[in-house]
């Protein structure tokens, strides 16, 4: 039997210790004897066996099937690995072939032992050789707060089912207010579905802006939404799910280093509106999931205002950050960068100071998002659309006050500090109606826990192993780091060169036949690494990413992709990391050149080479 992984014990596992609950308990009254834990009824139905019995408070049957389930996936779990054992080599079809609704009962026991097999194939985040996403391991004490919750299934549309749970909701939007500096007396924020969840808010509140009788009536004139070409995907997505068409998403060029160019924006906006359209949401990127890209929030927000005097615009376009994944440069916004009490080298140091600086000007925005399970440290999902007015989330129910000057009226929202128990109902005005509570337990727990000095360390220690990565990767001779000099996060970007004396990629004008060959040897190699995980001899899994846009004449290849978000990637194990990549480089060369790979952990992303202008 394998043994688990053994890893250091949490600096805060000691707070926990003598802590004592604020909440007096109280004598519970007995039940009726006939569902009480001894009475007929209860032997007479097995079935209810399966539930928490009503005159107890007792987990230990959820802890006791917690244990069965773990010993049962355990044979799949190689602490050395970053997925699970994938056995079952069978398509999702085959698979399908032996499933179907049982007629009757079964024990627990039989079904979990189904059940177990599914848990192949799956990434371990915790490991520190993941990195292929930015996708976090979730601290353990939040992966308990939401399991413990959910035994007591609370929904979080209202108060009166969910009891004082929901108040960890208002607390988050208050802690991420303060840290956004942004008015706690006037902002609000719901959690939802995921990253495009909040953007299609954002697209929503922009509409309602323009015409606020848009939630009755229907959308005329047509609207556009604003992205630059680095935005991501899901901008144009959104616009499809709320009806108003992909290409109602006008993408606007980026300058050189990446971020939006303000004058196209202009152009954009000016050119939209001469044509009868309304522009409504204008998304500003605060932190894109590979370069960490911030757009210059304030200039953006400056533009928009002067251009709904200029062009007499009777609405206020809404400027969103799409900051899923680089809300956490906020926890640097008021770090002493003089005294640098976490020690952080030169380097790192004056990449954070350029991206707190940066995000910092977010409270001047209108929305923003945030992905707990990107990078908060939380499991899925765990998202929130946060607003500087909360009554744009009020007015979308029909909640808003009369008089208020951007809405169409309807039912007052109460400000928070006059919230009663009883009074609370989101489902009054949000997109669901069955709301989980595990999003606002888990970020709630996680910023209480962490805190601002906490995740301080956690995304400045991922940012100095990243850094030492890169440089042992080009030590080496046989990588080119392509990420190092535009790059803000902790993604690394690189390809492998078949030669020490293979010239930059940016050294030279290259051929199409010249470049295809990098391409298509980067691409062997990235078969080669994916074989070797399914092996069990490579410890990493990085990603072959979908192209790299910055190559002369436009061209355009896979290059492999190391994105760590691990805590236990350290600068040991980047050097380590490095080391294992090398000595892998140095066995695929050995391989006869006609020999295909024997395959991966899963089917492999195809080759990509776009040749642009190149001949």
């Amino acid at each position: 039997m394998l043994r688990p992984a053994t890893f250091r014990r949490s600096r805060y596992s000691s707070t926990l210790r003598g802590m004592t609950t604020t909440i007096p308990a109280t004598a519970s009254t007995p039940l009726p004897h006939n569902i009480s834990g001894d009475g007929k009824q209860r032997r007479a139905e097995p079935l209810l066996d399966l539930f928490q019995h009503p005159d107890s408070a007792d987990l230990a049957d959820i802890h006791r099937w917690l244990g069965v389930l773990e010993h049962l996936v355990r044979p799949y779990i190689d602490p050395s690995a970053p997925r699970t054992r994938r056995e079952d080599v069978r398509s999702f079809g085959q698979i399908l072939e032996h499933e179907s609704l049982p007629t009757e009962s079964s024990s627990p026991e039989a079904v979990l032992s189904e059940l177990a097999p599914y848990f192949q194939g799956m990434m371990r985040w915790n490991h520190p050789g993941t990195m292929i996403n930015v996708t976090p391991p979730p601290t353990t004490p939040a992966v308990a707060a939401a399991a413990f919750a959910s035994a007591l299934n609370p929904n979080g549309a209202q108060d009166m089912s969910s009891g004082l749970l929901l108040g960890t909701e208002l607390a988050v939007v208050k802690m991420l207010s303060q840290l956004a500096g942004i008015d706690v007396d006037r902002s609000g924020g719901v959690f939802t579905f995921g990253g495009k969840s909040t953007n299609m808010h954002a697209i929503k509140h922009g509409i309602q802006r323009a015409q606020p009788h848009a939630r009755r009536e229907g959308i005329r004139p047509p609207v556009r939404v604003v992205s630059s070409t680095q935005g991501h995907p899901c901008h144009e997505e959104a616009c499809g799910w709320l009806g108003i068409g992909e290409s109602s998403c006008l993408r606007v060029p980026t300058r050189p280093d990446g971020v939006m160019d303000l004058a196209a924006l202009e152009n954009t906006i000016r050119t939209s509106v001469a044509a009868g359209e309304q522009v409504v949401t204008i998304f500003a990127n605060g932190g894109t999931t590979i370069q960490m890209l911030v757009d210059p929030i304030g200039d953006i927000v400056a533009m928009r205002d002067r251009l709904v005097e200029e062009l007499g615009l009777d609405y206020v376009p809404r400027v969103h950050v799409d900051s899923v994944v680089g809300w956490v440069w906020l926890f640097f916004r008021d770090y002493d960068f003089q005294t640098n009490p976490c020690g952080f080298p030169p380097a790192t140091l004056s990449r954070i100071r350029t991206q707190a600086a940066r995000i910092a000007e977010i409270h001047l925005a209108d929305s923003f998002g945030v992905d707990f399970h990107k990078t908060g440290f939380a499991s899925y999902v765990s998202s929130i659309y946060m607003v500087a007015d909360r009554n744009e989330i009020y007015q979308q129910g029909g909640i808003t006050d009369a008089d208020h000057p951007i809405g169409g009226g309807g039912r007052k929202g109460l400000p928070h500090q006059d919230l009663q128990f009883g009074n609370h109902s989101p489902f009054q005005y949000t997109l669901e109606l069955s709301r989980s509570m595990a999003g606002p337990l888990q970020a709630y727990v996680n910023l209480k826990m962490l805190g601002v000095a906490g995740y301080q360390r956690l995304i400045g220690g991922l940012l100095v192993s990243s850094q030492r990565f890169a440089d042992e990767l080009t030590a080496q001779g046989r990588f080119e780091v392509l990420s190092d000099a535009d790059s803000h996060g902790f993604a690394v970007l690189f390809i492998a060169k078949p030669a020490v004396d293979t010239p930059s990629l940016f050294g030279q004008a290259w051929t199409r036949a010249d470049l295809e060959s990098i391409a298509r040897y980067n691409y062997g190699f990235y078969r080669y690494l994916f074989e070797q995980q399914a092996l069990g001899r490579c410890p990493i899994a990085c990603d072959y990413s979908s192209g790299y846009h910055k190559l002369v004449g436009g061209a355009k290849i896979g290059v492999h992709k190391s994105y760590p978000m691990s805590p236990f990637y350290d600068e040991d194990t980047a050097v380590a990391f490095a080391g294992v990549l090398g000595e892998m480089l140095a066995e695929y060369d050995r391989q006869p050149a006609d020999q295909s790979p024997a395959g991966g952990p899963h089917e492999a992303r195809p080759l990509i080479f776009r040749p642009g202008s190149l001949t």
